[in-house]
């Protein structure tokens, strides 16, 4: 039934150039993936919430900071991941306590969690400047989030949202690609179609509002391993 549903976004990502990524309508294909994390399991707490253990485990799909053999090195206050990751592919928090901090945001109106950086949880500059890690049971061919770039702002005294990028591993730990997002300020949705599988995502950024992340759209039947 699933790959009934899924069947337009499969063909459209199997007409893709091998390590090509495309971006699609977030709506349209969050209707067809059943896997989804949108951190409402967690208490609903004010900014800034709470520091969340990890990695965080869902059906389907792990978070952390990185993959396993990674290493994060801070610049300028970011989490920047680099080296080579380990196999089999997983996700780890590295040398932190946490991965990210859930709370309510009142851009979303609903909780999100917060991706933990360089100056952790106890500093409002550490909460949405980290990296994160995303690895799939089964390689999916189709993956959406929603992301926040600082708030909204209509006197436009402050800075652009910075390039969030988001690199894709097969299971063998080799690249697929890397897809840079220009955000703008306040709910960001974004789908897309992946070729070949990703069996991890990782996701860095320089936005300097420091971001949020909801509603991350998966599917949990296998779209290739």
């Amino acid at each position: 039934m699933i790959r009934a549903l899924l069947s337009g976004f499969i063909l459209s990502a199997q007409s893709l150039t091998a390590g090509e990524v495309t971006q699609v309508d977030y709506a349209d294909l969050a209707g067809q993936l059943p896997g989804l994390v949108d951190f409402e399991d967690f208490a609903t707490l004010p900014e800034p919430g709470q520091p969340v253990p990890g990695p965080i485990i869902y059906s389907g799909l792990v978070i952390g900071a990185q993959l396993a053999g990674q290493t994060v090195r801070p610049v300028d206050g970011f989490d920047l991941l680099e080296g080579i990751p380990d196999l089999p592919l997983r996700s780890s928090l590295g040398d932190t306590d946490a991965a990210l901090a859930v709370a309510y945001h009142a851009g979303f109106g609903s909780n999100a969690a917060f991706p933990l950086g360089p100056d952790g949880f106890s500093k409002r500059s550490g909460r949405g400047e980290g990296a994160l890690a995303l690895v799939f049971d089964n390689s999916v061919s189709a993956f959406g989030l929603k992301l926040h770039a600082d708030y909204p702002d209509p006197l436009g005294s402050r800075p652009q949202p910075g390039t969030v990028t988001l690199t894709f591993y097969d299971q063998s730990g080799a690249e697929i690609a890397h897809h840079d997002l220009q955000p703008v300020h306040g709910v960001n949705a974004v789908g897309l179609l992946i070729a070949p599988p990703a069996k991890a995502i990782t996701l860095t950024h320089r936005d300097p509002g420091g971001i949020a992340v909801d509603d991350i759209r998966y599917d949990q039947d296998s779209l290739g391993s």
